[in-house]
C-alpha cells in the first residue's frame, strides 16, 4: 500500500494507490542458466505470458483490473513476479456514529474471476499477513491504524481489513468549537435583561448559525438512518435547548410587563420567587422608587415645614398672606367683600388668642370655598399617588419575578448545556486518545517482518 487518497463518506468510497504483488511459477517459463550465457531473470511483458485474473471483488467505479500493465519479471526457476501499480475505489461503509471522533474498517477483497479454489490457491506472500508499508505515505486526513489479511473462502479470496482513524483537528476548530461556543452563547440570552429585544434577537441568530451547521454535517455524512452521528446530536441537542430558550424568552418578556391592570400576582408565585428563590440563587432585591423616596424624604433640608402650629402672635398678620400652610399658595381673592371678610377673620383671631389652639372644625369654618376645592383636590390627587405607587410596586414585583426566573434558567441551561458537552462529545472512545502515525507504520512493518521470519 502506497497512499491513502480519500475517503468519501458520502458516497461511501475509499480510494487507494497500491501495488499488489503477485508471485506464482509457470513449469513451461523455466530454463537453465548455463544454456542461455547465464541469465537468470528476464522481464517480458504482460501479454506474452499467463497472468492470474485476480481483481478487486468490491469495486466501486466498475474498474475490476489494474489500469497499468507493467512488465513480468520471470526467474530461471519459472517463477513469476508481477507488480502492477494501481488506483482502486473500493466500496466501505462508513460508520457515522462517533463523527468527527470515529474509526473505520473498509475491506480490499481480491480472488480470482474465473478460476476456484481447486484451481488457483490464494497464499500470503512469504507468510505476510500484514500489507506491506515500506513506501507507504502519511494521510494528512486519517492515520493508518492496522492492515491485517484474512483468507477467506477456502483460500480463494485473501480480504485486506484496512483500519483508519480520523484526524480531528480540522474539524475540531471548523465545526467542534464553534457549535461548543454557540451552545454556551444561547444561555447567555438570560443574561440580558428581561426588557430588551436584542434577546429574541441573539437567540434566533444563533439558531439561524444551527442551521447552517446542521446543513454541513448533512453535506458531509452519508443520508443513513442506522444510527445518529456524535456531531448531529450534539448540533440536534443545541437546536433544541436554543428553540426552548426562544420559547422561555416569550414567556419571560411577557412576566416582565404584566401589571395590575391585567393580572394578580398568585401568593404562591409571592413566596417562590420573591422570598425564596432569590436567597437560593443569591440575589439581591433592587430597591424600590418608594424606598429610594422614602430615604431622600429622612434628608430634610434646613427649613423645611413638617407641621403647622398655631401661634397667635403671628396668625393676625395672615389677612393677605396664607391661611392654613406655607406651601398651599391659596391666597384671599381682594373683592368686594374684602372687609367683611377682614372682620370675621380678625372676630375670631381675637377669640383664637385666648385658646392655645384651634379645633379643625373652627379652621374648616375659616376656609374659602375656594381653599375647600383645593383640598378635595389635593385629596385627589394623593390618593392618585398612593394609587400609582401601588401599581409601581406591583409592576416591579412582576418585574423581579422576571428576573429570577431569568437568573435561575441561566444555571439549568448552563448544566444542561455543560452536561449534554461532556456527555455527547466525550462518549467517543478514542476523543483523548494521541496517534503518532509514524510509529503506527514502523511498528507495523516490525510486525510484518517478523511474520516474514516466523
Amino acid at each position: 500500500m502506497v497512499l491513502l487518497i480519500n475517503v468519501d463518506e458520502k458516497n461511501q468510497i475509499m480510494q487507494t494507490n497500491v501495488w499488489p504483488t503477485m508471485k506464482w511459477v509457470d513449469y513451461q517459463m523455466r530454463w537453465d542458466p548455463r544454456d542461455y550465457g547465464n541469465i537468470h531473470t528476464i522481464r517480458v511483458p504482460p501479454d506474452k505470458v499467463w497472468l492470474p485474473d485476480i481483481v478487486l471483488f468490491n469495486n466501486a467505479d466498475g474498474n475490476y483490473e489494474v489500469s497499468f500493465y507493467s512488465n513480468v519479471v520471470v526467474e530461471y526457476t519459472g517463477e513469476m513476479l508481477w507488480v502492477p501499480p494501481a488506483i482502486y475505489k473500493s466500496s466501505c461503509t462508513i460508520d457515522v456514529e462517533f463523527f468527527p471522533f470515529d474509526e473505520q474498517i473498509c475491506a480490499m477483497i481480491f480472488g480470482s474471476w474465473t478460476f476456484n479454489e481447486n484451481e488457483v490457491t490464494i497464499k500470503y506472500l512469504m507468510g505476510k499477513r500484514q500489507v506491506e508499508l515500506n513506501d507507504y505515505s502519511p494521510s494528512g486526513i486519517w492515520d493508518l491504524m492496522d492492515v491485517p489479511g484474512e483468507l477467506i473462502q477456502k483460500k480463494s479470496k485473501i480480504a485486506y481489513q484496512i483500519r483508519i482513524r480520523r484526524k480531528t483537528l480540522f474539524y475540531t476548530v471548523i465545526l467542534i468549537i464553534p457549535t461548543v461556543l454557540m451552545a454556551f452563547l444561547s444561555m447567555m440570552v438570560f443574561y440580558l435583561p428581561a426588557e430588551a429585544s436584542e434577546k429574541i434577537t441573539l437567540a434566533i441568530s444563533i439558531l439561524l448559525a444551527l442551521v447552517v451547521f446542521l446543513l454541513l454535517v448533512s453535506k458531509i455524512l452519508p443520508p443513513t438512518s442506522s444510527t445518529i452521528p456524535l456531531m448531529a446530536k450534539y448540533l440536534l441537542m443545541t437546536f433544541v435547548m436554543n428553540i426552548i430558550t426562544i420559547l422561555v424568552t416569550v414567556i419571560i418578556i411577557n412576566i416582565y410587563f404584566r401589571g395590575p391592570t391585567t393580572h394578580t400576582m398568585p401568593s404562591w408565585v409571592k413566596t417562590i420567587f420573591l422570598k425564596h428563590l432569590p436567597m437560593l440563587l443569591m440575589m439581591k432585591r433592587p430597591i424600590s422608587s418608594d424606598e429610594l423616596e422614602r430615604r431622600r424624604s429622612k434628608r430634610k433640608p434646613p427649613g423645611s415645614p413638617t407641621t403647622v402650629k398655631y401661634r397667635p402672635g403671628e396668625f393676625i398678620e395672615m389677612n393677605h398672606a396664607r391661611v392654613h400652610h406655607p406651601y398651599c399658595a391659596l391666597q384671599h381673592r381682594h373683592n368686594k367683600n374684602e372687609g367683611e371678610d377682614n372682620a370675621l377673620l380678625n372676630a375670631t383671631t381675637s377669640s383664637a388668642i385666648e385658646q392655645e389652639e384651634v379645633s379643625s372644625a373652627e379652621i374648616s369654618a375659616l376656609l374659602s370655598e375656594e381653599a375647600i376645592k383645593a383640598i378635595d383636590a389635593i385629596d385627589y390627587i394623593t390618593e392618585h399617588l398612593k394609587q400609582d405607587n401601588y401599581y409601581k410596586k406591583v409592576r416591579e414585583e412582576w418585574k423581579y419575578v422576571a428576573m429570577v426566573i431569568d437568573r435561575l434558567l441561566l444555571y439549568i441551561f448552563f448544566a444542561v448545556t455543560a452536561g449534554g458537552t461532556m456527555g455527547i462529545l466525550f462518549s467517543a472512545p478514542n476523543v483523548f486518545e494521541y496517534v503518532n502515525q509514524t510509529a503506527i507504520i514502523e511498528q507495523l512493518k516490525l510486525s510484518a517482518e517478523a511474520e516474514m521470519i516466523s
